[in-house]
């Protein structure tokens, strides 16, 4: 009795067929001289519209012909921080086929140039890739393009690129590019406030947190975006700049490195907290420059006495406070937006 059944090896074969059949559908990204017979170059984009989460059924045009009409973005925002692509093809592709996309500025060389608008609008994730480009085609002329949309800090601006497909080779360059546009408007910071439920001065020696918070939810995603500039790469994460004032009442003991710490928004209410620590009189004092402060002993011939009435009131003696700021960075854009602050006294 054979180990294979004669009826088995037909389905199995036609199996293979197509299998075969649906490989060479695919659009080759190869050049003319590698590229399988029969194969298609990759189609054009004929068409771009832009979804609209509130109105699934009305998509936003590519390019708006009022302001009411342009979709819009706040990079890092949860629900709001991607751009999602409604792409009309030339032709069908086979389902399963990878289809290479590539974001162009809005002018210039699409041939071996770097699209620096580009990258710095849509941001690299982990690592130097962009993996979002390459969609998956689900045997129609359409796909859907979800593209991060890059942190900005101050205000909002309006950005418009070109997206088209592409390849490694030029002889396989897409037709022209087509253009589309939209809004990102910048995270905002919310406020600043001390954690817990004293309102007292703080102690010299105390450990008080600071929490700041945004005005929207920040997408836990954005912690991985970089951005390329010429040869270098920056965070796009958000963070925070912290500021104290005197710097002698207090100390971040958690910043090893300036006045930067990552906005981790890994509370209830979205904040991301930071300890300062209320210096001691001694450390305090040690930093005064003046000794006008001290008990004067005056210089006599006779039997010196000893003047306890003080040149100036003590500084201890004062009543004092400490101001902590805020202002929302990153590495890619430098600081933006409003500086919050918060006032605490201390005893």
């Amino acid at each position: 009795m054979p180990f294979f059944k004669p009826e088995y090896l037909l389905p199995a074969a036609a199996f293979l067929c197509l299998t075969a059949e649906a490989t060479a559908q695919c659009p080759s990204t190869q050049n003319a001289a590698h590229r399988p017979p029969g194969t298609p170059l990759l189609p054009a984009v004929t068409r771009i519209e832009i979804e609209n989460p509130s109105a699934p059924s009305k998509p936003y045009p590519a390019i708006p012909g009022s302001p009411v009409d342009r979709a819009q973005t706040t990079g890092g925002v949860v629900g709001k921080s991607s751009l999602t692509l409604i792409v009309t093809l030339s032709s069908d592709v086979a389902s399963g086929c990878e289809l290479p996309f590539s974001i162009f500025d809005a002018a210039g060389p699409i041939v071996n140039s770097v699209q620096e608008q580009s990258v710095a609008v849509f941001p690299a994730l982990e690592t130097f890739t962009r993996p979002y480009l390459t969609v998956v085609a689900n045997g129609s002329n359409k796909v859907k393009i979800t593209l991060p949309v890059a942190i900005r800090l101050g205000s909002s601006r309006i950005h418009r690129h070109r997206l088209g497909l592409s390849s490694v080779y030029s002889n396989q360059t897409p037709e022209t590019p087509l253009p589309f546009e939209f809004q990102n408007n910048p995270v905002r910071i919310g406020s600043i406030y001390r954690v817990g439920t004293n309102t007292g001065p703080a102690r010299a020696g105390e450990r008080v947190e600071i929490a700041v918070t945004t005005v929207e939810p920040i997408d836990p995603a954005s912690v991985y975006y970089n951005i390329f500039g010429g040869q270098t790469v920056k965070s796009n994460a958000l963070k925070v700049r912290y500021g104290l004032s005197p710097t002698n009442l207090a100390q971040f003991p958690s910043l090893s490195n300036g006045s930067f710490a990552a906005f981790a928004p890994n509370f209830a209410d979205g904040s991301s907290r930071l300890p300062i620590i209320i210096s001691t009189p001694t450390q305090a004092n040690v930093t005064l420059k003046s000794p006008t402060n001290l008990t004067q002993i005056p210089r006599v011939p006779t039997r010196p006495q000893l003047n306890t009435r003080p040149v100036a009131p003590a500084a201890n003696d004062a009543p004092q406070s400490v101001v902590v700021s805020a202002q929302l960075y990153t590495e890619s854009t430098g600081e933006g937006g409003e500086t919050l602050s918060l006032e605490m006294p201390i005893n």
